[in-house]
């Protein structure tokens, strides 16, 4: 007696059988290849067929208009090397991975929409870049790790860890040699981060590094 789950065994390996043939595929034309070949079969009928090509494509296993499937979309090595090196560095942009990964734009971005629609990851975008994540990384944190790998952020981070104690915005400025407003301007942004600390020092503010808030973002990355 055939089981449910050996029905959808069937049908999928039947749907792979296309595929490797194929270039992409419609349900209406898959719904045609699979029952042609389970005439013999009384447990799988038309119906039962559509059903479960639908509940395949709700589980992003297959997606009608191209032949990749689930199973074999980070066979590609490339297509590999992209989705670890997001997984290792949440929060990278496009610009990033072409230059991390040696290739062209219109590759990479092939590569980044295949991996999106069959949800290996998912993108956001702030300001005006596009950014990458993991699939099921934590969205709370998302504007954290694309602060993070800017390199004004990370200049300002690591003197305050020299400093070690509360510096004021002008000790900053001075320090890395840059506009008193950029500095305001991305200390505003680690404050409401929590990944600084704002105090009031007589009539100014002064600011220190947030260790542990820091301490545990640098620590999720590690771990990924």
């Amino acid at each position: 007696m055939s089981t449910p789950e050996n029905v959808e065994s069937v049908v999928l390996g039947l749907v792979k059988e296309y595929l490797s043939k194929k270039t992409f595929f419609s349900i209406r034309e898959i719904i045609e290849f699979v029952n042609n070949r389970v005439k013999r079969n009384p447990n799988i009928n038309r119906n039962r067929i559509e059903l479960i090509l639908k509940a395949l494509i709700k589980k992003r296993v297959i997606l009608p208009g191209t032949k990749l499937m689930k199973d074999n979309i980070v066979e590609n090595p490339t297509r590999n090397k992209i989705l670890g090196y997001i997984r290792k560095n949440p929060g990278i942009n496009i610009n990033e991975i072409m230059k991390k990964q040696n290739i062209g734009s219109n590759q990479v971005l092939w590569h980044l929409s295949a991996l999106e629609k069959f949800q290996f990851i998912r993108s956001r975008k702030i300001g005006n870049r596009k950014i990458f994540f993991k699939i099921n990384s934590n969205q709370e944190l998302d504007d954290v790790f694309y602060y993070l790998r800017v390199d004004i952020v990370q200049e300002i981070i690591q003197f305050m860890r020299k400093k070690k104690i509360a510096v004021k915005i002008t000790d900053i400025a001075d320090g890395l040699k840059k506009n008193h407003n950029t500095i305001k301007k991305y200390l505003d942004i680690l404050g409401n981060l929590r990944l600084i600390i704002i105090e009031k020092e007589k009539t100014r503010s002064v600011y220190k590094l947030n260790m542990k808030r820091y301490s545990q973002v640098v620590n999720i990355v590690k771990k990924k």
